[in-house]
């Protein structure tokens, strides 16, 4: 399998897109100005016990306050002692807030690593659901026997395998330097602040995401090749010279169409090869997947149609659950056949795809009513969320394009076109709303964007567009 991972800079967003043999499976969206939160460290201070509820709400500093579930946090973590309103305590994001949620906390702190994650209040070692291999599990067990120390634990991530000693200990020393730090930090902090905040996104994509798998890693900035690199030789050597930069004027997510798959990802509606498609919507309580037949030729043949085309759709429907980052109770309303083997076909199918998604997911199996149920963690907001708005003028039953994905689309046409039209000033025509987003949230991005290029930016409020509608002119 030929697995490739591109990166998309720009100076307000950082793009990753993860590609098996030429197929889009994951898409990560890094924002400035929603920068995920997951893996820092707080200290922060209780502002109320829900005692009914055996949970907390903790002041970080933040625009809301974040929710901590006590129950779960004693089971994980050994503190047993009861919080108390104004009490600071230590917690670390384990979710982004998504909606009118603030950010999930948990006590049970982690820091992760290369190959491992640092867990120093728990006294064990696990490792790796993805790492299936009999003997690799105990070869790194038995390493990690000489490797860490009593009372604190690890946790091997899937770039584990392969890892010698060496690396597994170089790796778990950086781990505990990093924890002393963040020692120290709590000993003179005072609630709320940061203690801890995790590396620069681009880096973080790396480190996430940079397997030994991963044949060529293509990234299109060349400042940002240039630290990817010196990233890479530091933390994972080997790495390095997989790293290349993508030049040419065509932008890197059309060259090899991702573009096209992302714009995929935000519909409701995907064909399948046999004829038929699937349908995805997602409601407060759950995401529904819904199989349909198209055209199945052959009265006799309908069992062997219908699994068939559930075959293809069990594929895309796993593929499109981790693109879209869709997390929470999954159904899928499959094709109804008669035969058991044809339905452990499709739960085989589900299930190897969701071995491979580092979200934990669970195929809970076939309900009394043909539906497959399953579940993934929710950790970071769906791409759909980040990518639409509810539309109004719709009575919020459909979506649109945000007002902050239209502008990425309109820095990366301004960088493009910059490079290829005559000289001049360039003028951006939009909608009064995407013209004052543009001036007040994303004048830093459009500055460098010009200093880079050499050009000068105007832009121009027209009522005449919508929110998806822009036009960029030279004006010699």
């Amino acid at each position: 399998m030929s697995r490739e991972l591109f990166i998309n800079v720009m100076p307000a967003e950082v793009r990753a897109a993860l590609v098996d043999d030429g197929v889009l499976v994951e898409l990560l969206v890094e924002r400035h100005r929603q920068a995920s939160l997951v893996g820092n460290i707080y200290l922060g201070r209780i502002q109320r016990v829900m005692g009914g509820m055996d949970s907390a709400f903790v002041d970080l500093g933040l625009s809301r306050a974040g929710f901590l579930g006590l129950d779960d946090n004693r089971r994980n973590s050994g503190a047993s002692d009861p919080v108390h309103e104004g009490e600071a305590v230590t917690v670390q994001i384990v979710k982004d807030a998504i909606g009118g949620k603030g950010v999930q906390l948990s006590r049970r702190l982690t820091l992760p690593g290369r190959f491992l994650v640092y867990a120093p209040h728990q006294d064990r070692v696990m490792i790796s659901r993805q790492i299936d291999e009999e003997g690799e599990r105990d070869r790194l067990t038995a390493l990690m026997g000489s490797v860490a120390e009593p009372g604190e634990g690890f946790i091997l991530r899937t770039a584990a395998v392969g890892a010698s000693e060496g690396e597994l200990r170089s790796d778990a020393d950086q781990l505990r330097d990093s924890w002393d730090a963040i020692e120290d930090a709590i000993g003179t902090a005072k609630p709320p602040s940061c203690l801890h905040a995790e590396i620069d996104p681009l880096l973080r994509i790396l480190r996430d995401n940079a397997l030994d798998d991963i044949e060529t890693i293509h990234v299109d900035d060349d400042a940002a090749h240039r630290e990817a690199r010196a990233f890479c030789d530091r933390v994972m050597p080997g790495m390095a010279d997989r790293v290349r930069l993508q030049t040419g004027t065509s932008p890197i997510f059309e060259e090899y169409g991702i573009e096209d798959e992302i714009a995929r990802a935000c519909t409701t509606r995907l064909d399948l090869p046999s004829g038929g498609g699937i349908v995805v919507q997602t409601t407060e309580a759950l995401t529904a997947i819904d199989v349909n037949s198209g055209r199945l030729e052959g009265a006799g043949d309908l069992e062997q149609s219908a699994f068939r085309t559930n075959r293809e759709a069990a594929r895309e429907a796993g593929r499109q659950i981790r693109l879209r980052n869709i997390g929470g109770l999954i159904v899928i309303d499959f094709i109804q056949m008669e035969d058991d083997a044809h339905w452990d076909g499709i739960l085989d199918v589900l299930d190897t795809l969701a071995a491979a998604d580092r979200n934990p997911t669970r195929i809970l199996g076939v309900t009394e009513a043909g539906l497959v149920e399953i579940t993934r963690r929710r950790r970071r907001e769906p791409l759909l969320q980040m990518m639409t708005d509810r539309c109004d003028s719709c009575g919020g039953l459909g979506r649109r394009r945000s007002v902050d994905a239209v502008i990425m689309e309109i820095l990366r046409a301004v960088r493009r076109d910059a490079r290829v039209t005559p000289p001049g000033t360039m003028v951006l025509y939009a909608a009064p709303e995407v013209v004052d987003s543009v001036e007040s949230g994303y004048s830093g991005a459009v500055e460098e964007i010009c200093a880079a290029t050499g050009r000068k930016l105007v832009c121009r409020a027209e009522g005449s567009y919508g929110r998806e509608s822009f036009d960029i002119v030279v004006e010699s």
